[in-house]
Order: structure tokens, then sequence, then C-alpha cells
């Protein structure tokens, strides 16, 4: 199984990439699977309806999903497993949050790291657009401020971890034949 997982802040497009991918992948009549984190209902809920902010209560709680979504993908038996998000999110938006990094890895350190990561970067104003047309409700302000220091993690993670770093600037055209080029690549088919 080759886990390729899609980072980036929200209003990326990282949801619309993988989705792109996976048709691809199965276009071309590769056993792909397309999930994404969170994964489980209840613990999304739970989050959402608790309003939780604390760092260290979302790091136990994403890694607790996190579990629960492996052993489901598991049992799918894939080729190619693509994820909208992974656990580089817990470490983007939770260090960000005020947890210390080393420990969300550490809490993490049981779950196999992605064959591949693909950062989609965009600029925090252009995320900011697209999810007021999503009609995302957040404090404007606030989430702003995670934005911009999450964006700056992810930066930090793609150096430190090896990233595949993709422009999500650009015409969803011309950032898709990237992804696909990219993953095709590094899967030993183009």
């Amino acid at each position: 199984m080759i886990l390729v997982a899609f980072e980036g802040i929200d209003g990326a497009g990282k949801t619309t990439l993988s989705q792109i991918l996976f048709s691809y992948l199965t276009s071309k009549g590769i056993n792909a699977l397309l999930t994404q984190e969170p994964f489980t209902k209840e613990i999304t809920q739970l989050i959402e309806s608790q309003g939780w902010k604390d760092p260290i209560t979302l790091t136990l709680l994403f890694a607790a999903d996190r579990s629960i979504h492996l052993d489901w993908i598991r049992s799918k038996r894939a080729e190619v497993v693509i994820t909208d998000r992974y656990l580089y999110s817990s470490v983007a938006y939770q260090s960000a949050m005020g947890a210390e990094e080393e420990w969300i890895f550490e809490v993490n350190s049981k779950f196999p790291k992605p064959d591949m990561t693909i950062l989609i970067d965009v600029k925090v104003e252009t995320a900011m657009k697209r999810l007021s047309k999503k009609k995302d409700i957040f404090n404007f302000e606030e989430k702003l401020k995670l934005l911009s220091k999450v964006r700056k993690k992810y930066l930090e993670l793609a150096k430190k971890e090896g990233f595949k770093v993709i422009n999500g600037e650009r015409e969803l055209e011309e950032v898709s034949k990237e992804v696909i080029y990219s993953v095709e690549k590094f899967l030993g088919y183009a």
C-alpha cells in the first residue's frame, strides 16, 4: 500500500485535488482508495458540538480518529491510498494552537508516515476568499491568524519532512496536471 497525503490550510484545494487524482488513477486501472481525516463522524461531531479549541484534547481525539481510520484503510487493501489530510494536519494545526510539535509527533508515532505528502500551498487571503464562498462559518480575525500560523508551520514541515510543495494559486487545470505528474513520477509511471 502506498499512502499519498494531501495537506494544506483550509481552503487550499486539497479535497478537489485529491478527488481529481483519485479519478485519474482509477481511470488508469489502479486500485486506489480515496479517504479523508477526520474520518469518524462521531469524533467529528464531538469536536464540532463541543467547540473544543484545546490543542492537547484535539491532538488526542484526532489520533484516536487516525487509529480507526488506518484500520479501515488496511481492510480495503488498496494499491494506492489518497487521503485528504493526515497526521501532518495535526502537527501543523495543533502546534499552531500551542501544543508542542515533538509531543504531537510522539502521540502519532505508531502511525505510518505517508509515502508521499503533497502540500497545496496558497496564501491565506486566497484561502479565506475560497472559504467565504463555501459558507464556512468562522470568526474572520481568529481564522486569519490561525491559518497564517498553520501555513508557516506547513512550510517548515515541508522542508524538514520532504513534502512535494505545489503552488495552489494557479488555475485548477495547471495544479491538477502538476499533482498527477508528481504522483505518477513518484509511483514510477511517468
